[in-house]
């Protein structure tokens, strides 16, 4: 008999609590007293964020569905490493960029769950590599990527499957889109411009529309000359 393949989903269901955020409101907040939860971001789009000193959010990292977040705090505690020769962990914020549904479990738990569970380890090493190489792409897309082959992954990465379709939120600006990639909003708007006269974007609703994922990858293959 074939086994199903483990899904980390599954426990957070079982040892955690469903909940819902609306667009802007925090599923982590350190500020918070007894903030201590990890999260399961099942449906919608949240962000990595942090406000500087002049009041202004920054956003490090977005986090599409089906994504494990806020667990960076939790194995600083479970590891036995001298962390602060190294580095000092700073507050951080998970930010609703949607409005999403997501499951809540307790920092012990989560803690007894990577004692116990090999499958669950895996998933959280899965998930503390896959938001490694999400932010060094992104370096590497500020510094000597092709604009337009940038912007295209950034499309493939962080859009949502939605009534079949492939889709970016009206909630993303193409102001915000420019500021996490590093580029000038018109300049995010006139590639915009170029892939929907080409038929590999649309535009239903305010939300812009995938319709052609193939010719769009071949984009993210751009490089500059």
């Amino acid at each position: 008999m074939t086994m199903e393949p483990y899904q980390i989903r599954e426990d957070f269901i079982r040892y955690g609590v469903r909940k819902e955020a609306k667009k802007n409101q925090y599923l982590f907040d350190p500020s918070r007293e007894g903030c201590d939860n990890i999260c399961f971001l099942d449906e919608g789009i949240a962000a990595l964020t942090r406000i500087n000193d002049d009041g202004e959010e920054h956003i490090y990292l977005y986090f599409g569905e089906k994504r494990l977040v806020g667990f960076a705090n939790a194995l600083v505690k479970h590891f036995p490493y001298d962390w602060q020769r190294y580095i000092t962990p700073s507050p951080f914020w998970i930010t609703a960029k949607t409005n999403c549904v997501y499951y809540s479990m307790r920092e012990k738990q989560f803690e007894s769950m990577m004692d116990s569970s090999p499958y669950f380890t895996q998933c959280v090493l899965g998930a503390t590599t896959l938001n490694y190489l999400e932010l060094v792409n992104k370096i590497q897309w500020m510094m000597d990527g092709d604009k337009t082959a940038q912007f295209c992954k950034w499309l493939l990465t962080y859009c949502i499957k939605k009534q079949g379709k492939s889709m970016i939120p009206k909630a993303f600006s193409f102001v915000e889109v420019a500021n996490y990639l590093g580029m000038h909003p018109v300049t995010v708007s006139r590639i915009a411009r170029k892939l929907r006269e080409t038929g590999i974007l649309a535009r239903e609703d305010g939300c812009l529309i995938i319709q052609d994922e193939e010719k769009l990858r071949a984009m993210t293959m751009l490089q500059n000359s």
